[in-house]
């Protein structure tokens, strides 16, 4: 029987990015390397990823200093800027209003926000935590006043920034959650998760909104997959898609790879654990408010957002499309992407991380909507697709100048009052856009290379050299109980 950690690949000798930075630490792993008693890959991981949202965490601490006041433009030229800051005087949790009341005179001072309803649970629940914390201070005095001045009533910037801090710890918790899964994706790779704790983008799109739940959830799905455990992967995507919708399309290569294999029973326990996770997590909002609970997804579905394909083609060519032509040319085009995942799935060998890299990016091409942190869903399935951290870095340095600029254009810094071109934000847009298709190139070579040449060729990965265990992403679905020789 081979030994698990030694059969553990090694990002310091196989990947020449992680191999040259490791000469500053003692070079790459040696030959004859033991396995350290207590730092095992999970703990070092976790140790990671603590650092790296500590790392977001500081960098947002400029702005807890203005949280709750939601026109305040210095936050984006600085920025720090975060929609959780701004949530607890905006959406009325300042009041304790519940996100998906329809009590009329609620609505009549604030519209129901454009927040799913998970992120608007942990919201609301936040919201609990912080009057248990400041005092359970007077709500129904503030209910009296005009909303503008809510902000400026005692107590309230405090309150806000012990909100902020209530989501940050809550969505730290998530984050940890995530990086410790993934490293039980691979049981061979486990040292590939580093490359999701220590991403630039994780840094500095937390804890720009609450997008690391639908991560957290996406992360979960690949767990699931790689133990077979498909009710859990099931369950896992409808948790997410309860937080984003992106990740909701992860149902299409999940499906399509075991409809592939004539495994109707995984796939209808799949799909069901999916829409079960889904519809409970809705109940809540829906039994509440059915309308509050359609305007919470208006986010992803208003029109052309800032930093889409739709908006930079608006704006170049000076046309202004209706919104139905642009949300039926965005279904369109993403039942095309599906048409082509399934064919994928049925033609070749691609694992269900290539595939749902491969949908998600480019739903996030053709999406209206376009927020810098929609990057974290993404991340973890480019984390187990694309190997190779050098590509990984060019893709989200491409999410952070794109960020970047969107701070600088949002902040007035790039509009002719400022001194500048509200159009170079356009280059901004367009760097999103190239580093989702670099993204989308490298996921497609790198399935084309671990694919097999051909019947029983499954087993050319190096994670099975000596392990005699199939390959999570190749054989979870094609080579259960292949004999290893």
């Amino acid at each position: 029987m081979s030994d698990p950690a030694r059969d553990r690949v090694s990002p310091s000798r196989e990947d020449a990015l992680v191999r040259s930075v490791s000469e500053a630490v003692g070079g790459p792993l040696g030959d004859h390397a033991g396995q350290h008693p207590w730092w095992t890959p999970l703990r070092v991981v976790l140790l990671l990823a603590a650092v790296a949202l500590s790392l977001g965490i500081v960098a947002k601490a400029p702005c807890l200093d203005i949280a709750g006041e939601a026109g305040n433009t210095g936050r984006y030229t600085n920025l720090c800027w975060s929609d959780i800051s701004t949530a607890y005087v905006a959406n009325g949790l300042a009041e304790g209003t519940w996100p998906f009341t329809d009590d009329a005179q609620a609505r009549a001072r604030y519209a129901p926000a454009w927040q799913p309803p998970l992120p608007a649970y942990v919201a609301f629940a936040s919201q609990r935590v912080t009057a248990l914390l400041s005092g359970s201070p007077d709500l129904e005095a503030r209910a009296l006043v005009p909303v503008p001045e809510v902000a400026e009533q005692p107590g309230v910037l405090r309150e806000a920034r012990i909100f902020t801090l209530v989501n940050i710890v809550l969505l730290a918790g998530v984050g940890l959650l995530a990086a410790g899964l993934l490293t039980g994706v691979r049981r061979h790779r486990p040292w590939d998760a580093a490359a999701f704790a220590l991403a630039p983008v994780l840094v500095l799109f937390f804890p720009i909104g609450w997008d690391l739940l639908a991560a957290a959830g996406v992360t979960a799905a690949l767990w699931g997959w790689s133990r077979r455990r498909l009710g859990v992967t099931g369950v896992a995507i409808g948790v997410a898609a309860a937080a984003s919708p992106f990740a909701a399309l992860l149902l299409v290569p999940g499906i399509a790879l075991l409809a592939r294999d004539r495994r109707w029973p995984e796939a209808g326990i799949l799909g069901a654990g999916a829409v079960a996770a889904w519809t409970a997590l809705m109940l809540p909002a829906v039994a509440s408010s059915p309308s509050a609970w359609l305007t919470s997804w208006k986010a992803y579905f208003h029109g052309a957002d800032i930093g889409s394909a739709w908006l930079l083609a608006s704006q170049v060519t000076g046309l202004d499309p209706s919104l139905r032509m642009i949300l039926g040319g965005t279904a369109v085009l993403l039942l095309v992407v599906c048409v082509v995942v399934v064919v994928l799935a049925w033609r070749t060998q691609w694992s269900f991380a290539s595939l749902g890299t491969l949908l998600v990016a480019e739903a996030l091409i053709v999406s209206p909507a376009a927020a810098p942190s929609f990057a974290l869903v993404l991340l973890p399935l480019a984390v187990v697709a694309v190997r190779q951290w050098s590509h990984l870095l060019v893709w989200q340095a491409c999410e952070i100048g794109h960020w970047a600029m969107l701070g600088f254009y949002l902040g007035g810094i790039l509009a002719p009052s400022g001194g500048g071109d509200a159009r170079a934000y356009w280059l901004g847009v367009v760097l999103r856009l190239a580093g989702l298709v670099w993204l989308i190139g490298v996921t497609a070579m790198a399935a084309a290379e671990r694919e097999p040449e051909g019947p029983g060729s499954a087993d050319v990965d190096a994670v099975e050299g000596r392990g005699r265990e199939a390959d999570p992403d190749l054989d979870v679905l094609t080579d259960v109980g292949h004999p290893r020789t």
